[in-house]
């Protein structure tokens, strides 16, 4: 489902009457507080023009408009949490394939299967790894974003795949949120490989191309900026030059695959960019 914005408003501004009128002409919506604004999100331009309407309208104080009171249980279910799960179809799916992707090494003691998924074909002469490059089997350059090893490597990548593909997927629609991922995907692992011959794997590459993605969208197009809260840019890119400063080999968890990190912010900033430039909708 892809959101627009119907209205910006102070908020000072009460939009409970409103609300309730737009359920009643069966207009659904959500308002969001954002950027110090109330903002009203329906799901078409059809939506936007007729909350527009409605509120010029309200205003105005139109005698033939009635606010009747709308019981609870007549607000559609979209605050039930499955239903927020299935609206995002496209990050429930990942998050899907990369909890199976987590538990593949924990259940597949002996590595028969785990290889297939890996970037290279694996396999060791003389004591060295090495690997073949995956000529033929393209599924490799996607394949060890679903890879992860240990339980705070999915939980930290599966938080923020929902927080901020959730964000992009319900804004832009499933197609924009499935083509910044396989692109991403892509080219952060192809560049990962290049820099060495190793096991890898995690999302994390993905989640800092959505970083920014979301980053140059909201400086290119502030009106429809992404509601990021502040901080979160700087703590992640932090935490990214701590990894590259070797901080997690310190406390023993372990290398990252920086490499995957860096080039997949690069890609989303690049990717965010073309979008915000190219994207119909007005500045």
């Amino acid at each position: 489902m892809v959101e627009v914005v119907g209205l910006r408003l102070p908020l000072s501004a009460n939009l409970e009457q409103f609300s309730l009128l737009l359920w009643q002409s069966s207009v659904p919506h959500r308002i969001a507080e954002e950027r110090g604004m109330q903002v009203v999100w329906v799901a078409s331009e059809h939506h936007a023009e007729q909350v527009k309407a409605l509120y010029a309208r309200l205003q105005a104080g139109d005698p033939e408009l009635v606010v009747a009171a709308v019981e609870p249980r007549e607000v559609p279910p979209q605050t039930v949490w499955y239903k927020r799960f299935f609206s995002v179809p496209v990050v429930a799916i990942l998050l899907v394939l990369s909890l199976l992707g987590a538990l593949l090494p924990v259940l597949d003691r002996n590595y028969q299967y785990l290889p297939y998924l890996s970037f290279y074909r694996l396999y060791i002469v003389d004591g060295t790894l090495r690997g073949d490059w995956p000529v033929g089997q393209l599924w490799r350059v996607i394949t060890p974003a679903f890879l992860h090893f240990g339980v705070m490597h999915i939980v930290f990548n599966s938080l923020w795949l929902w927080e901020l593909g959730g964000m992009i997927e319900r804004r832009q629609g499933a197609v924009r949120v499935f083509g910044i991922f396989v692109l991403v995907a892509a080219g952060s692992n192809i560049a990962q490989a290049m820099s060495s011959v190793s096991l890898f794997g995690g999302m994390s590459g993905v989640i800092y191309g959505l970083l920014g993605y979301i980053v140059i969208w909201n400086k290119l197009r502030p009106a429809q900026a992404f509601p990021l809260a502040k901080g979160v840019a700087v703590v992640m890119v932090v935490w990214l030059l701590l990894c590259i400063a070797g901080f997690t080999e310190l406390l023993g968890v372990g290398s990252v695959a920086n490499t995957a990190h860096v080039s997949g912010l690069v890609l989303g900033l690049v990717l965010g960019a073309a979008a915000a430039l190219l994207d119909r909708k007005p500045l």
